[in-house]
This record gives C-alpha cells, sequence and structure tokens, in this order.
C-alpha cells in the first residue's frame, strides 16, 4: 500500500531532473517539484535505498513555480520543467553539473553561468512521433484509439495522444494532423503493440534554419499500393516538405536508424547554414537537435582551440563532421572518426561543399579504430575533441587519448555525470582549464558542457 509522506522538504536537485527530498535518511525523488518546497509526497516505489513519489499537495510553493504552457504536461514524458521559472531551470542545470562533478571530485575553474537558449519553444531541428492503435488521450489520460504522438516516459510500448507541442515549428504538426487523417480515412492501421500487427509504425520530421523540412514515414511492412497512396496525399496536403522519404520496420525492437530509408520525393536531405559553413545532413545523420545552440557551442570548441594554423586535430564522433568543418579552415588538418557510415558519406560531402581540402573522415567504430596503432598511422595530435554519446566514452579511448598525449582535449558533453567520470581518467596529466555550461533544451533537466582540458 502506498505510503503518504507529509510535509517533505526538497531541498536538491537529481541528475534525471528530480527534486529530492530525505525521509529517514533517505533520498525521496519527486517528479515536478522544486527545490526549497515543501510538498506531500505518495510513495510509489522503492530502488536500491530510495524512493520514488509524487505530488500529492504542495504545502509551500516555491516563487518559481509558473503555469505550465502546454496541455499535455504531466502527461507527456517530455518538457517536464515547464512548471518552473526559465532562469530557476538554468540555475539547476547548472547545480546539476556542479553536483556531479563534486561527485567524482574533480577541479574545475568557476563554473559560469548557464548559456540560455535564444529560442524557449520551436528550437528542435527533429522530433519523432509513434503510432498506436489503441493508446492514452494526452490531457485525460484515457484510452482511446487511431493515437499519434509521443511515448510516455520510460514506456516504449505505449502512445499518448499529442495535440499541440512546442518543440518543432510548422509544418511539423501540420504533417502529423494530415497523416493521421489520410490514414484514418482510407483504413490504414495504427500499430498495435502486444500483437505488433498495423501498417504505420511512425513518423520523423526534421527541419532546419534554411527552412527545409524531411519527414520520414515508418511502416512495418512493404505494401507498395497503400504507401504509395499516403505518400502521394501527404506531398499534396503538405506542399511545405522539401522531401519526403519512407522505411520499412519490420523488427519491432529497432528504429527508424536500422532500416533502408527510401527517397520518394524532393532531394532526399537537408541543408543548414552555420555561419559561414553550409552543411548537407540525411535523413539518419546525427546534427545537433538546436542548431543556434550548437553554433554558439562550436565557436565555444574553436576559442578553446585557439588555432595558430599549424595543428593536427583529432574530432572523435565526429558525426555528419559539423565541428570538423567548423575549426577545418583555421588548422593544418582535421581527421575525424565516427561507426556510422551514413554520418561520414555526409562528412565528406560537407567537407567538399564549404571546399575544405585539409579534413579526413574515417568510418568505423571509435573504440576498435581509435587506437595506437591509428595515431602511429595518421600522427600525433595536438588537439583531441569528442563529443561522445551520453553514455560518454569508453576506457580504452580515454586511454588512447592519454596515450597520445595532444596539448588539449576539447570534451563536448551532453550528460554531467559521464561527463565528471570521464574526467576522473582524462585529468590523469591533464587540467580542466575552462568549463562552460549551455541550455540546449529548455524545459528539461539536459545541460551541455564544453570543457578545456591543457596537459600539465
Amino acid at each position: 500500500m502506498a505510503k503518504l509522506i507529509e510535509n517533505l522538504l526538497l531541498t536538491d536537485i537529481h541528475s534525471a531532473g528530480k527534486a529530492i527530498g530525505q525521509h529517514q535518511g533517505k533520498n525521496i525523488f519527486v517528479p515536478f517539484g522544486i527545490p526549497g518546497e515543501t510538498v506531500n509526497v505518495l510513495l510509489d516505489r522503492r530502488q536500491r535505498g530510495f524512493y520514488s513519489g509524487t505530488i500529492e499537495d504542495i504545502k509551500l510553493a516555491s516563487d518559481k513555480r509558473i503555469q505550465p504552457f502546454c496541455r499535455h504536461y504531466g502527461i507527456c514524458g517530455g518538457c517536464n520543467w515547464q512548471h518552473m521559472d526559465y532562469q530557476e531551470q538554468l540555475r539547476l542545470k547548472r547545480q546539476i553539473l556542479l553536483n556531479a562533478l563534486r561527485k567524482y571530485k574533480i577541479e574545475t575553474p568557476e563554473i559560469p553561468q548557464v548559456v540560455p537558449s535564444d529560442d524557449l519553444y520551436f528550437f528542435r531541428n527533429k522530433v519523432e512521433y509513434a503510432f498506436e492503435a489503441i493508446g492514452y488521450d494526452g490531457v485525460t489520460n484515457e484510452e482511446i484509439r487511431n493515437c499519434l504522438g509521443y511515448h510516455p516516459i520510460e514506456v516504449r510500448n505505449r502512445v499518448i495522444n499529442i495535440e499541440e507541442c512546442r518543440l518543432q515549428r510548422e509544418p511539423s504538426r501540420k504533417i502529423c494532423e494530415a497523416v493521421k487523417r489520410i490514414a484514418i480515412k482510407n483504413d490504414i492501421p495504427f500499430y498495435h503493440y502486444p500483437d505488433r500487427s498495423g501498417l504505420l509504425r511512425n513518423v520523423i520530421i526534421r527541419t532546419s534554419t534554411t527552412g527545409e523540412t524531411l519527414a520520414i514515414l515508418g511502416f512495418t511492412t512493404n505494401d507498395p499500393e497503400k504507401i504509395t497512396m499516403l505518400l502521394k496525399q501527404l506531398k499534396d496536403e503538405v506542399p511545405e516538405i522539401s522531401s519526403l522519404c519512407c522505411t520499412i520496420l519490420t523488427d519491432s525492437e529497432k528504429g527508424y536508424m536500422d532500416g533502408e530509408i527510401v527517397n520518394f520525393y524532393g532531394t532526399g536531405y537537408l541543408s543548414e547554414q552555420m555561419g559561414e559553413i553550409g552543411f548537407r545532413i540525411s535523413p539518419k545523420a546525427f546534427f545537433q537537435p538546436n542548431p543556434k545552440q550548437a553554433q554558439k557551442i562550436y565557436g565555444k570548441v574553436l576559442k578553446y582551440l585557439e588555432p595558430k594554423g599549424n595543428e593536427l586535430v583529432y574530432d572523435l564522433y565526429t558525426g555528419a563532421g559539423t565541428i570538423a568543418c567548423f575549426v577545418a579552415s583555421k588548422v593544418r588538418s582535421v581527421i575525424g572518426v565516427e561507426g556510422s557510415a551514413d554520418a561520414i558519406h555526409d562528412a565528406g560531402l560537407n567537407a567538399r561543399l564549404n571546399n575544405l581540402q585539409n579534413t579526413r573522415f574515417i568510418c568505423g567504430d571509435v573504440l576498435q579504430t581509435f587506437t595506437a596503432d591509428f595515431v602511429e598511422a595518421y600522427g600525433k595530435p595536438d588537439v583531441v575533441i569528442l563529443d561522445p554519446p551520453r553514455a560518454g566514452t569508453l576506457i580504452e579511448i580515454k586511454k588512447t587519448i592519454i596515450k597520445a598525449a595532444p596539448s588539449k582535449i576539447i570534451y563536448v558533453s551532453c550528460n554531467p555525470v559521464s561527463l565528471a567520470f570521464d574526467l576522473t581518467m582524462l585529468t590523469n596529466g591533464y587540467r580542466v582549464s575552462q568549463i562552460q555550461p549551455y541550455d540546449m533544451f529548455p524545459h528539461t533537466h539536459h545541460v551541455e558542457t564544453v570543457v578545456l582540458l591543457e596537459k600539465q
């Protein structure tokens, strides 16, 4: 039976964005809370010595608490910090970074304030909606048919119907509404998770600051007649779509990144611009979700690099070569390493697009590719730049970086906890000389950080 804890004082913030209170020596993790508040909490889960609970009543609200802007807040798994003032969001993001660095005893200069996002709404250039034959209403949480929306947090086999979203600019919602309307009108079945039936699986929408829009529809089987009919009607109803693609997702455990992308209409890629550098982005290639903030981050990377013009730079996890292309004209040469063949293909195109003759991109898993033999073959780097996934980078990769002994390591992080853990090893012979956090995702707990390590 659930237990009610009354008058719980929330004192801190967890790296996953939940507020923390203490009761009888145990941490209580409370979503949608704000440090400084006093709340009544209904315990609903126990894990490894700590509890998770939901707020039943706010006894003393923070003066930073505001009215959420979205009707799906609290049911949808995204934008879980809508209940707090933006300046408080920035303060807590910095606190999450501080907590992680302190946990792992990382010595750094004073952590500056988080650089805010220029746009607080409609800042994302990529969203993914899922279909479900029987899902949940995104307002009442009641069961309804033919849902198109997002997965609830930590629940990948259900879908919440979404009718509004401030993550991505139009024609994002126009595309969703058109696909749903066309499918229902023509009896095209939505995906049904229990028996994995239904044709329509998901829709991915990617946009660029240049005004282009790329849509990818995911299907469970190859039904040419229905697929072609749906794509044709969608193209006619939403002429703002620059490129329209589809993919067949026969494996329920895999996403659109694992299927072949077939271009139905348009170029099949997006064009993006960051300052003087232009980029081509294929459907599968990673590109920073908030491009305005990404440009600030890349500018900071260039500033930390302090190029003299004769540097050999390694760019690990190079993706579509965005950072590599951003710095290439200021250094002697850049070598990028990336596991995705699609991304490496884009990286080469981006280098040619910007007339960069001093870049080289190598396709291969970073762990298996970036080794001592790699350094011997391509030369000792002056600078290593790494922008790893949320889990951080592996021990052997860190060992290779340290053994290569670059004068600088520039770490671009999307996860303060994995960053701090990685720094416990990377500070072996290096010191953190500069650090700057950025807000890439307003109304969430996520924070990006750029760190400069210099050889001692």
